[in-house]
């Protein structure tokens, strides 16, 4: 056998390897939503947490994902007060992945 003939077969069993694997894996995307009041909620693969830094107003805050091949989540309203911080609240897990984030608002 001719070696560059080998050569050229390993090059394109690599190239299909490569597609194969890239259409087959889940994609690992993380995002983040648009900021309400001072809050926002960043998601990837399959979970979301949500975040508030110094919130403008007082009201209830919910997180809420889109998630693929299930019944979209929320976590239910929390009260947050003007001025509050609150870190990684209102954890969502969908079972096969998510779509993308984010928090609702109610006064």
């Amino acid at each position: 056998m001719n070696i560059r003939s080998n050569v050229a077969k390993a090059a394109v069993v690599g190239v299909f390897s490569a597609a194969a694997l890239t259409t087959v894996a889940p994609s690992a995307f993380a995002g983040t939503s648009s900021n309400t009041n001072g809050c926002w909620s960043t998601w990837g693969s399959t979970g979301s947490d949500a975040h508030c830094s110094n919130v403008t107003q007082d009201g209830g805050y919910e997180n809420a994902a889109s998630c693929s091949w299930s019944s979209d989540l929320d976590s239910g309203f929390m009260w947050i007060s003007k001025g509050s911080s609150v870190n990684g609240w209102g954890q969502l897990d969908c079972t096969f992945s998510i779509n993308r984030s984010w928090i609702n608002y109610s006064s």
